[in-house]
């Protein structure tokens, strides 16, 4: 830590406290659903609300941020937050906690674009992969913290309610005893416009799984504690299993990097689609047979699954120019974040049709879906290899990201060390630049 900017780690405290209050209240809202007799299709309308906020806060809080600076629409943000927090817990109300999502889902959006642009601000080319590594580990571990929070109080009370708006308050602290400024901007390159139908004609593969990466892990992270307390799950067994199987994509995120650091992605897409799949259908049969058999079935799952934006992110980036990334994002967040609205009550929907099960049933449908489509896309067409070097695998943290934390990628044609990173690989030239107007998704790019 010593070797960061200095404002970093003080930010790095602010993020703590946000995503232990964040990966509570994820958690515990599923349960206490499922203890207030909420049907599964109400509980999966008040995650996608979730959803939508965060899709609205990401489009109307960037101006913010630009007009009144980052501290304050970051104060603004977690004091809406601590405030929906302990609002659950002193109105029962399904169509009430329909509003508090929405307005939660928002104030996280600008939580998240605070934090990256200002972690993206105060990077170098020369420490973006260590600050990245960072902010990817300090994610993931505060957010499985927050889960494992579940077990502070009886979840039938409002107790955990306010414990998650003290954490979201507390959020503020650091940036209020100390005097810092917003994060300096460095000069970037101008960035260009890229229409949708020409990424889609790039990189279809990496805009369907970006998509299919919100469909999929905002409906695990929205019913996962629904289906736990359905099943029988113990309040304990409930945070253990949230816990876990988000503490397992830091082991994924590098490992499977790695494969596609040395593969074409797309090929390393299929096979973690197909992983899904079979988990998705076989993971009901684990959790009639022991609950240790239900954890490691679903960490097979979970480790792939919170991988798939990542790896759809760089197969996206391996088509573009550096002056593209900041736009194609967008459009990548965008579809992410539709996915994301459609995800948890699309899975509620299966659930009260078929029961707790259904839920790894909509999870594997999914996946299979994705794994179908790069099967056509990898095998549709036939035509000479464009050679395209595979930019190395930056991990993603394991929640809905902001546009932002992709600006962190944004000097990815210059050349910087990732301490945490699986291996230095071979980066995109600019000097050599892209396949001509091509670029074909059938050609298979070069690996390292």
């Amino acid at each position: 830590m010593r070797s960061l900017p200095a404002t970093l780690p003080i930010l790095f405290v602010c993020e703590i406290s946000f995503l232990l209050g964040h990966g509570l209240i994820m958690t515990l809202l599923g349960v206490r659903m499922s203890l207030e007799g909420f049907p599964s299709q109400m509980a999966g309308l008040l995650m996608s609300s979730f959803s939508m906020g965060f899709v609205l806060g990401s489009y109307f809080l960037e101006k913010r941020i630009r007009s009144v600076g980052h501290i304050r629409v970051f104060a603004a943000c977690a004091g809406t937050l601590a405030v929906t927090a302990m609002l659950h817990g002193i109105w029962i109300n399904g169509w009430a906690w329909l509003v508090w999502r929405v307005a939660g889902g928002a104030a996280t959006a600008g939580m998240l674009m605070v934090m990256e642009s200002w972690v993206s601000g105060e990077s170098t080319n020369q420490n973006r992969g260590k600050v990245l590594g960072w902010y990817m580990v300090i994610s993931t571990l505060s957010l499985a913290g927050g889960q494992w929070m579940l077990n502070l109080a009886d979840p039938a009370t409002a107790v955990l309610f306010s414990v998650a708006g003290i954490l979201f308050a507390l959020s503020l602290v650091p940036l209020s005893i100390h005097r810092i400024h917003g994060p300096s901007q460095g000069s970037h390159e101008a960035a260009h416009k890229i229409k949708l139908s020409e990424l889609f004609k790039r990189a279809p593969v990496g805009l369907v799984g970006a998509f299919t990466a919100g469909l999929m892990a905002q409906a695990f992270f929205a019913m996962t504690p629904y289906y736990g307390q359905e099943i029988g799950l113990s309040t304990r067994q409930t945070a253990q299993f949230m816990a876990i199987t988000t503490l397992v994509a830091l082991v994924a995120q590098w490992t499977l990097g790695r494969v596609s650091d040395r593969f074409d992605r797309r090929k390393v897409i299929l096979g973690m689609a197909m992983v899904m799949a079979i988990t998705g259908t076989a993971i009901s049969l684990a959790a009639g047979y022991s609950y240790v058999a239900l954890v490691v079935v679903a960490c097979l799952h979970t480790a792939m699954l919170h991988t798939l934006y990542s790896l759809s992110l760089a197969h996206t980036h391996d088509w573009l120019k550096p002056a593209e990334i900041i736009a194609a994002n967008a459009k990548l967040m965008i579809w992410y974040g539709v996915g994301s609205v459609i995800g948890p009550f699309s899975a509620s929907l299966l659930m009260k049709a078929v029961g707790p099960e259904g839920l790894w049933l909509f999870l594997g449908a999914a996946a299979l879906s994705l794994a179908m489509f790069v099967m056509v896309r990898l095998h549709g067409r036939q035509g000479a290899e464009a050679e395209v070097e595979q930019e190395p695998l930056a991990p993603m943290p394991l929640m809905e990201t902001s546009l932002y934390i992709n600006e962190l990628e944004e000097a990815r044609h210059e050349p910087y060390q990732f301490e945490l990173d699986f291996e230095p690989g071979r980066r995109s030239s600019e000097a050599e630049g892209l396949p001509s107007a091509e670029y074909r998704d059938d050609l298979v790019p070069s690996t390292s």
